[in-house]
């Protein structure tokens, strides 16, 4: 048997990583005025920000795969069940 989901809102660490990798995707912590190195034949910055959202898809697909509740809760499921 699988164990209960927690509510995601509720997985701290989860934000955390959001936080991290949309940090890292946006350049702001290269220097200013520094000359771009050129990697795969684009200037680094833009490798590492493709790289930094390439992270971003592949840890939603990481929580919706084995974080994600698809059980609606008991309220929403009476709810409906009373209107129709």
């Amino acid at each position: 048997m699988a164990p209960p989901r927690v509510d995601l809102v509720r997985r701290r660490w989860i934000w955390i990583v959001y936080a991290l990798l949309f940090a890292a995707s946006i350049p702001w912590y290269l220097p200013e005025g520094s000359a771009p190195r050129i990697w795969l034949g684009l200037p680094h910055w833009v490798v590492l920000s493709l790289a930094a959202t390439l992270g971003v898809a592949v840890f939603t697909a990481y929580v919706i795969r084995r974080h994600w509740s698809e059980e609606e809760p008991a309220e929403e499921t009476s709810e409906r069940s009373d209107h129709g």
